[in-house]
């Protein structure tokens, strides 16, 4: 019987290098693939999901669900350059491609114009860590936030940040006329709130072939711009693992 294992392993060997610390927790991967072409059409040729409301969160486009075991392959070399402890029974990855579109939103980062959260740290040495691969021909961008000047979300403060989230989302369909919203509109109301308590903080870029590694309690949201369509889509590969935290690491935020 014939697998796409050995095509995945010509196509997509990592070369990860060099790395570019942005902040002590955000790092970018130069050169993530040794064929950026060979690894790009291997994943774009994979078959795709439509993200429907049924997953709990409607995705603006489709996605490929991939075996766990290639993340962990791909971030290999990554763990041991930075001599980083991680989760191997952890990983996730699949291939987003998102694009810009009006569609009716159910919660506020639905619309991409909103932060959100993955996850928060339960213990003091584990925490779950995102690598996005820009598979695009250009850049693309990721944008990090603050809720009342934390870049981050404790576990102590996730409730807070889901009612503060829910209460706006409220107050967004009490605008509306509780209608169906749209994305726009959501762009629309926050930009003329005047209180709000969540700020951009930064827009990092990363070219074709470059990978973003940050933790996933970081307030942050894909930045979806106008020229990706559905017949031109921003092409993400997303890793998901969790990382250990040894005790004496200064692990901080800033």
């Amino acid at each position: 019987m014939k697998t796409l294992n050995e095509s995945y392993n010509i196509s997509c060997k990592p070369r990860c290098e060099p790395y570019k610390k942005i902040t002590n927790n955000i790092t970018l991967i130069d050169n993530f693939f040794e064929n950026f072409e060979l690894a790009k059409n291997f994943f774009i040729d994979r078959d795709k999901w439509n993200c429907i409301p049924y997953q709990r969160h409607a995705k603006p486009g489709y996605e490929s669900i991939l075996p766990a075991w290639i993340g962990r392959s791909l971030m290999e070399k990554y763990m041991l350059d930075n001599k980083i402890k991680d989760d191997l029974n952890s990983y996730t990855i699949m291939c987003n491609f998102f694009y810009d579109s009006d569609f009716p939103v159910r919660s506020l980062s639905n619309s991409t114009y909103f932060p959100h959260i993955d996850d928060v740290k339960e213990n003091d040495n584990i925490l779950q860590h995102i690598c996005l691969i820009n598979l695009n021909t250009i850049p693309v961008s990721t944008k990090f936030y603050a809720y009342n000047d934390k870049e981050y979300c404790e576990k102590e403060v996730a409730d807070e940040w889901n009612q503060y989230s829910n209460i706006l989302f409220n107050q967004v369909k009490e605008h509306y006329d509780g209608k169906i919203i749209s994305k726009n509109e959501i762009k629309e109301f926050l930009e003329n709130k005047k209180d709000l308590k969540v700020k951009l903080i930064r827009e990092i870029k990363y070219n074709p072939n470059q990978a973003i590694v940050y933790p996933s309690n970081l307030f942050h949201s894909p930045n979806v711009t106008e020229e990706f369509s559905s017949d031109n889509p921003r092409i993400i590969l997303r890793i998901s693992f969790v990382q250990k935290v040894t005790k004496n690491k200064n692990f901080n935020y800033r």
